[in-house]
């Protein structure tokens, strides 16, 4: 047993070497975090306009990231956890710097950030609850994000006001996310739409 276990501690070098972690989507989703430094930059010196093509550059990475996973079979496990963390480390900066900015949003941003913690020690939660399911993004997520991408929108266009409307909607829609995730039921099919053409 002593030498089985040698011998498997000695292939973890290889191992590591196997792991698929350097793909094209994930590199992709490398650089969406590493737009935060150029988007800093910008900001620092009033360049609204440039601030918001280099913001609008890191989503368009986003679509590619995930459109190159699916095209060319890149999908690991790896690149699940770096995708939604890439998406938060850019959208949290961006808060984090408007928020500065504006500091009557600042009890906003504190929201977004505590609901973004949350959301991602969930599996963890769910284990210590045994909750048994897949803890993947659900309609509240999605519709969150949108939420979220106006109210960056509305800050490039100095529009905080309408920017603080957009991120409360959001907030909530965290809420839901979370309670959507631990309480309704796996699989549910959120359309009411397509219920009703059902029963037609």
């Amino acid at each position: 047993m002593r030498f089985t276990n040698l011998a498997y501690i000695r292939s973890i070098p290889g191992r590591i070497r196997a792991w698929p972690i350097w793909t094209w989507p994930n590199f992709l989703s490398v650089v969406r975090m590493l737009a935060v430094f150029p988007l800093w930059l910008a900001l620092q010196y009033d360049a609204f306009g440039i601030a918001f093509a280099i913001y609008l550059v890191a989503l368009v990475t986003d679509f590619f990231d995930g459109y190159t996973a699916r095209k060319f079979n890149q999908i690991t496990d790896f690149g699940k956890l770096l995708d939604p963390l890439a998406d938060k480390v850019l959208h949290l900066f961006v808060f984090y710097q408007f928020q500065v900015l504006y500091p009557q949003l600042s009890l906003q941003y504190w929201l977004v950030l505590w609901l973004a913690v949350a959301l991602a020690i969930l599996p963890s939660f769910a284990l210590v609850l045994n909750i048994q399911r897949r803890l993947g993004s659900n309609i509240f997520g999605k519709v969150k994000l949108f939420f979220e991408g106006l109210a960056i929108v509305a800050l490039f266009s100095r529009r905080p006001d309408v920017a603080s409307t957009l991120l409360w909607i959001s907030i909530a829609l965290s809420a839901c996310s979370i309670v959507g995730h631990l309480f309704i039921k796996e699989g549910s099919d959120y359309r009411w739409w397509r219920k009703r053409e059902q029963k037609k």
